[in-house]
């Protein structure tokens, strides 16, 4: 959609603050582009998640194009902050 020309208007671990974040953006007709770290990284088993707290094993990052960057920071600030 758009690789180089993004700002990231919110980087977090919560879930429902995604939800939020999402919804206020699809709201105002704003483009997005959602990307999910997984931190408990590629190994399985039942040692793959020793020493990591499970709040944080995925981080979410949302990104906008740098034109919407400001109206959409400042939306995210009001739905997460009221």
């Amino acid at each position: 959609m758009f690789l180089f020309n993004k700002e990231d208007v919110y980087i977090g671990y919560s879930l429902e603050e995604l939800s939020k974040v999402r919804g206020i953006l699809e709201k105002e007709g704003i483009k997005y582009i959602c990307k999910v770290i997984n931190h408990s990284g590629t190994t399985r088993g039942k040692f793959r998640s020793l020493g990591i707290n499970m709040r944080y094993e995925k981080q979410y990052i949302v990104s906008v194009k740098k034109n919407d960057y400001e109206k959409a920071k400042y939306l995210v600030n009001s739905v997460l902050h009221p």
